[in-house]
């Protein structure tokens, strides 16, 4: 009987040859010769040499080697190769020796060295003004025989599906290829004044690959921006007059031109012929525009109302500084001051009385 056995897998590290040995279970007179088909997952004539489908075990011989040689160590990932024969025919021999059919064919693998790291990177900021989409790009650093696929998290400023589309949260690299990219598509260009805001994706697991490809840990993840194209001014006016009658509180209303996601906080300075602190309350000298709205108030209260007759006195804010925003806040330098008044009410009467009469005998 003849017999077939994968003894020595091959290697591209090395490169390795594999062995099959063919063996004849008792020596013969004559030459055995053998036909047999090679089938498997590498490619003869690419990751080794060309085969002769035809071995022959010597008279007075009991094996015959069939070697898989000059196995080829490319640089493409493609994780273990197989090398089946089978043996078909014996086309010369002595009487009587046959193919064990139990054992006409094995199995050899062919073990690959390459090995794969993949690693992403924001590679482009997005832009509300646009809009303009943003891009991670995700590498591997050697081409593979198969898709490497890929699932990721999403995280970051920005929120997906409100400022941008919703991502799938899973990658394909597609065999032959080392890149893939995840795009931030549509983002909203909305009215909100909210400064830069950021979206980060990290590399979790390689659900489908080659063996030999992994995550690089120290680019695992990367972060790229959208920038807001909004901005908006901040402005004052005086919107009600103060009275010493009642008394009546006087108002500046403080106007932001589009809301913003941070509050405002602008510092003010008073000034005004009314006197802070003895005319009406003293003012905190700072003013916040809460996130989400336009405007706050910075009333005049607790107005005195003295005896003395006096004119209108005035109340005049100016805006000074903002102290804390979103980018994009400044102050409207065309209305950044305004005045109110505050009127008297008191009233006098002029009126004129004789208190001594004259006298001709020479004293007044």
């Amino acid at each position: 009987l003849v017999s077939v056995a994968g003894t020595t897998d091959g290697n591209e590290s090395g490169p390795i040859d594999g062995v099959f040995p063919v063996t004849q279970t008792t020596a013969a007179t004559s030459d055995t010769v053998i036909d047999y088909t090679v089938t498997g997952s590498a490619t003869e004539c690419t990751d080794y040499d060309s085969l002769s489908g035809s071995v022959t075990i010597p008279a007075g011989d009991t094996t015959a080697a069939i070697n898989i040689a000059n196995i080829v160590a490319d640089s493409l990932v493609e994780g273990t190769e197989t090398v089946t024969i089978t043996l078909d025919t014996i086309t010369a021999s002595d009487p009587g020796i046959t193919i064990d059919g139990a054992s006409e064919n094995d199995t050899i693998n062919i073990v690959d060295g390459d090995t794969a790291t993949v690693s992403i990177a924001g590679t482009a900021d997005g832009a509300e003004t646009g809009a303009v989409n943003g891009a991670f790009t995700v590498t591997q650093s050697a081409t593979a025989v198969s898709d490497t696929v890929i699932d990721y998290t999403v995280t970051g400023s920005a929120t997906e599906g409100t400022d941008y589309d919703s991502l799938s949260g899973t990658v394909t690299i597609p065999a032959g290829d080392t890149t893939a990219a995840i795009n931030i598509a549509n983002i909203v260009a909305d009215s909100l004044v909210e400064g830069t805001e950021t979206v980060t994706i990290t590399l979790d697991t390689i659900t489908a690959s080659d063996p030999g490809i992994t995550i690089d840990g120290a680019s695992d993840n990367d972060t790229i921006n959208i920038v807001d194209g909004d901005t908006a001014t901040v402005s004052i006016a005086g919107t009600a007059d103060g009275a010493e009658t009642g008394a009546v509180n006087g108002v500046f209303t403080v106007t932001q031109s589009a809301t913003a996601v941070s509050d405002t906080v602008i510092d003010y300075s008073v000034t005004g012929s009314a006197t802070e602190g003895a005319d009406y309350d003293n003012l905190s000298g700072t003013v916040t525009i809460p996130a989400g709205l336009t405007s706050a108030t910075i009333d005049i209260t607790n107005i005195v109302a003295d005896s003395l007759v006096e004119a209108p006195e005035t109340v005049t804010i100016t805006l000074d500084a903002i102290t804390a925003s979103d980018p994009g806040i400044t102050i409207d330098g065309a209305n950044d001051n305004d005045t109110i008044n505050i009127a008297d009410g008191d009233a006098a009467d002029v009126s004129i009385a004789g208190t001594t009469d004259g006298d001709e005998a020479g004293v007044d």
